[in-house]
């Protein structure tokens, strides 16, 4: 009996063990060309185990089953399920989706597979976006997408940049944005929509790019339908990370950088600007000896005698220092080394249907000269619960803090314009207030440097989508999702006594506190049907009603006179001049209803309608709702059974598209109604206080509305090595929101209304090529150009142009920011004197084209010079990789692009500011040098010809990174290691010689030199 017993527990326990037996699994993960494919995940179906392969592809895994189902899966591969056969190695070779067809796109409310993709999307994936490790979302998308074109206003930390999809489609007669000169109004007005999670944004600036999952960009109208008014700029949908079930992973990323500046303008050094004001003393000997149109000869001008103490004469120390070749360098002194840190951490996981993520960020960079900095933090969190197969429910949070440090707005300015012949320090060693005693009107910038002007904002971003989602059958689904945001900002700024404006005078103290909160929400409710209607044939459909609602208020005040520099722009009412004061309230909201279908037919006939009815508390009664339809279809060629036997192509898809979209975004709250002032009046011998009526009321105002077509092409040859885009649109404005100005009879200056039209055309194309791949090494090229064409259609009622300011001009047939301004054709010659005095010009000043021939030089010979968009843009990344190293080159370029130059109109060579300031180094006329590109520096030349190409090529940056091996990261217990070097904006190539041809077009406040950062990266999980 006992025997039986030990027989039985003998068999028991043999059962158990081949039971709860493991099996080990191992293999190799190739490509078409039988390279290894090292990282590719491989995962038991419906488990969380799995593990990633090694360099050389190799994988080993353990199965509780002999006939488990193994999922492998690579970025850029299509995903293969291999279900075991009771072998114990595998050979799976994965084949290449390089055209990314089975890449799923958000397009807004929803998302679909590349291939069925019926409008111009573009995306960009995590790692693109921090691959460049860039501070901010807009400097990673510069040069990586056709028809987006993005350029810096100033390279001070946290700067916000202009983002534009597809030209400008704004018509404005306000100066603001055109020159530069003013503000940036017109970026503001033709900025696209950015959606993130789900919720209406206004700045991206602030968001971390390592949160960030997926970016979409909606280009065309067909995309952009969906989002009906809001998308008529575009839209750039944002998608931040979100956890995914298996083991907790947590990740650290960060960098140390350090920025200095770059492409420094080549200004007078001290011998060569004293060489500069001998030409300006010789020119004004020489040309004293001449009248009546009659100039001497070069040698004349070589033997003129000139006499410098006129020029130097402020104090026998300016002289002294001429004397004695002793010299500030203001730029040198004032530039320094800014440093550059970041930091996120973050963890991510999930199980039993609920999956969580959440980082925390931080960013310090710090400008190179002053006081300038930026700093951010970031929180980020998600969470969702799938409750039962039909409901899942889910939060997505995200934090922003952040306080930008602008510094003085002087102080670029004053280095580059005090002289280098004057003194910062007395012989004490004291800091002199005004170093140029000739002119005050520039305080020694040391001030600045260390803080007397501030300019500094400081704001608070929150947003949420808390949503709903429940699918009572596979053909239906039901989401609810509530998205709030809340923002509250504080701009502060304090000119303390010895600023430029203050000069040692209390009474000129300023401070200025401004304080804007904004509450907004989006709640959404959308409907998704997915039916299989015939064998091979698809319908999905989606019904959506949304609410957009949107509040702001804040208040501002400005006094002056304190009687200490401690206070800041926090204490106001320390400042017993009470300059301006007030505060503001509005709020505007949306309420929407739109509909999307997307009929497949055999994966080859795709069909996509769209409608959005918009209604927009902004504009008048009776025209406040309008609806916008679009229609796409997609035909993929290469599905066809007459394509079988092209093997060579292995994707062809054609496009086709219109639609309509909306804009209400060019006019503001209340626009369409009058308003009253208070005024004052004399009634008698006594003043009185009444009311006024601000401005006409316009029952008319109504949408501006855009039509597009799209052409596009998608392509894809020789195994998916080379693969091609292309789109061509055509897209009118029409019943643009136009600020009409008045006659000043009427008692009002301009009114708003409906009263232009433009058009902007173009071509986008993008290349990408696997130029080299084997097993240790590759070489991928990304190119992208965009040519786009702007037009004015239709101006206010008859008009054919419209001036504004000293040289712009609206035009029909021209682009809405176009320069205008007479045409140079060259510099009036020595032998030219007597046909120069008809224009009462002289040798060695530019000669302007007199278009009607009437001997005058005037308005009626401006004309349409160029614009200060780019006629076409373009970038290109090579990416290297041998084995676990990798190097990457990306550039841009914009070209075309012609604007004024304050640069140029403050520090070119002329005589306007008597020699007293420094300048660059030009090609100035002499009689010596009459080939000069420059005129005489003798004259105060009119600001005509401060017009200047901005075009240029910029190396935007270069990485090396290096990824250790996973057997080393094994030992430790760690998933990833990674450390790279990148050299960011390292080169630009131009030929404009002031400090950045990118950021050219702003106004001399807002200058800064370019900058170059050099940057140190580390990145692990484990």
């Amino acid at each position: 009996m006992n025997k039986l017993k030990s027989l039985l527990l003998v068999l028991l326990m043999g059962v158990s063990t081949v039971s709860w037996a493991q099996t080990t699994v191992t293999g190799t993960v190739l490509d078409e060309q039988n390279v290894p494919l090292p990282g590719a995940n491989v995962v038991v179906k419906n488990t969380t185990n799995g593990v990633v392969t090694d360099f050389d592809g190799n994988f080993s895994i353990s199965v509780s089953t002999t006939n488990a189902v193994l999922v492998v899966s690579y970025i850029g591969y299509v995903g293969k399920e291999v279900k075991l056969d009771g072998s114990s190695t595998y050979t799976i070779t994965l084949e290449e989706d390089a055209t990314g067809l089975e890449e799923v796109v958000v397009i807004g409310y929803g998302t679909v597979k590349k291939s069925d993709l019926t409008g111009a999307v573009a995306s960009l994936d995590t790692e693109t976006l921090t691959e460049q490790k860039k501070t901010d979302l807009g400097q990673a998308m510069q040069g990586r997408i056709a028809g987006v074109d993005v350029r810096a206003l100033s390279s001070k930390p946290g700067a916000p940049l202009s983002i534009k999809i597809r030209g400008n489609t704004v018509i404005t007669n306000n100066n603001a944005g055109r020159d530069g000169v003013s503000d940036n109004l017109e970026d503001d007005l033709s900025k696209p929509l950015y959606v993130v999670d789900g919720v209406f944004f206004e700045d991206i600036n602030i968001l971390n790019p390592a949160d960030i999952e997926q970016m979409d960009i909606l280009k065309d109208a067909s995309a952009t339908a969906i989002y009906g008014s809001r998308g008529a700029n575009g839209v750039v949908i944002i998608t931040t990370k979100s956890g995914i079930e298996g083991k907790t992973v947590f990740s650290y990323e960060s960098t140390f950088g350090l920025r200095s500046a770059t492409n420094i303008p080549d200004m007078y050094s001290g011998e060569e600007y004293v060489a500069f004001i001998d030409d300006l003393l010789k020119a004004r000997a020489w040309r004293g000896l001449f009248s009546n149109g009659n100039f001497g000869t070069v040698d004349d001008y070589n033997n003129a005698v000139i006499d410098r103490s006129t020029e130097f004469q402020s104090s026998n120390e300016e002289a002294n220092n001429v004397a004695n070749g002793r010299y500030t360098d203001w730029l040198g002194d004032y530039r320094k080394t800014g440093i550059q840190t970041s930091h996120t951490l973050g963890m991510s996981g999930g199980s039993n249907g609920l999956t969580y993520n959440g980082s925390l960020g931080y960013l310090s960079d710090e400008g190179v000269m002053g006081i300038e900095g930026y700093e951010r933090y970031n929180i980020s969190a998600s969470l969702s619960k799938k409750v039962t197969d039909q409901f899942t429910v889910g939060v997505k949070t995200y934090l922003a803090l952040s306080e930008r440090e602008e510094g003085s707005r002087e102080l670029f300015r004053s280095t580059f314009r005090l002289a280098p012949t004057v003194n910062s320090f007395d012989p004490e060693g004291e800091v002199i207030l005004f170093p140029d005693d000739q002119d005050q009107r520039f305080a020694n910038p040391y001030y600045d440097a260390t803080g007397a002007w501030r300019v500094n904002t400081k704001s608070l971003d929150v947003i949420a989508n808390v949503y709903l989602n429940y699918k009572p059958a596979s053909w239906v689904n039901f989401k609810t999702q509530f998205a709030p945001n809340i923002s509250t900002t504080r701009f502060g700024e304090y000119r303390g006594l010895f600023t430029k404006s203050s000069r040692n005078d209390a009474s000129r103290i300023q401070s200025h506190y401004d304080s804007r909160f904004r509450t907004s929400y989006t709640w959404d409710n959308i409907v998704d049907f997915d039916f299989d209607l015939l064998n091979g044939h698809n319908l999905k459909t989606t019904l959506i009603s949304s609410l957009y609602y949107n509040q702001n208020e804040g208040s501002n005040i400005e006094t002056r006179n304190f009687d200490t520099d401690a206070y800041l722009f926090y204490n106001t009412q320390a400042g017993t001049d009470i300059r301006n004061y007030g505060s503001f309230y509005g709020k505007q909201s949306l309420a929407s209803f739109a509909g999307r279908l997307n009929y497949n037919i055999q994966d080859k006939y795709l069909f996509t309608f769209t409608g959005r009815y918009d209604g927009s508390s902004k504009l008048s009664v009776g025209n406040k709702w309008n609806f916008f339809p679009s229609a796409a279809f997609a035909w993929r060629v290469s599905e066809e059974n007459f394509m079988e036997s092209v093997d060579w192509i292995n994707d062809l898809k054609l496009r086709l598209s219109y639609g309509e979209s909306g804009n209400d975004t060019t006019v503001q709250p209340y626009s369409s109604l009058s308003f009253l002032n208070n005024t004052n009046y004399l009634f008698g011998d006594t003043q009185g206080n009444g009311k006024s009526v601000a401005g006409l009321s316009n029952s008319n105002l109504t949408w501006e509305i855009s039509k597009e077509y799209n052409f596009g092409l998608d392509f894809a040859m020789i195994n998916n090595h080379v693969r091609l885009g292309f789109e061509y649109y055509n897209k009118e404005t029409e019943g643009s929101i136009l600020n009409r100005q008045l006659s000043s009879i009427t008692g009002f200056g301009s009114a708003v209304g409906n009263f232009g039209s433009v058009r902007n055309k173009g071509v986008e194309l993008t290349l990408n090529t696997v130029n080299v791949r084997t097993k240790d090494f590759s070489w991928k090229t990304s190119i992208n150009f965009s040519k786009n064409t702007n037009e004015i259609l239709k101006l206010d009622g008859d008009l054919d142009e419209i001036p504004y300011g000293s040289h712009g001009v609206l035009k029909i047939g021209e682009a809405v920011d176009a320069i205008y301004a007479y045409d140079k054709v060259g510099i009036w010659q020595l032998d030219e004197a007597a046909d120069a005095a008809v224009y009462n010009a002289v040798p060695g000043q530019y000669k302007y084209v007199d278009q009607n021939n009437d001997n005058l030089i005037n308005q009626d010979d401006k004309v349409v010079l160029g614009s200060i968009s780019p006629e076409w843009t373009g970038g290109m990344t090579n990416n290297f990789a041998y084995k676990n190293l990798d190097f990457s080159v990306q550039m841009h370029t914009r070209q075309g692009v012609l604007g004024h130059s304050e640069f140029y109109q403050h520090f070119a060579p002329y005589q306007g500011d008597d020699g007293k300031f420094n300048k660059v180094d030009l090609d100035y006329w002499t009689p010596n040098n009459q080939d000069a590109k420059y005129p005489a520096p003798e004259y105060g030349h009119p600001g005509e010809w401060y017009f200047e190409n901005f075009d240029f090529v910029r190396i935007g940056n270069i990485g090396l990174g290096y990824n250790f091996s996973d057997n080393l990261m094994d030992q430790f217990n760690m998933s990833s290691l990674r450390l790279s070097l990148d050299v960011q904006n390292p080169f630009t190539f131009t030929d404009y010689k002031g400090p950045d041809p990118e950021t050219g077009l702003q106004n001399s406040y807002n200058m800064t030199y370019s900058v170059k950062t050099v940057l140190f990266g580390l990145k692990l999980t484990f």
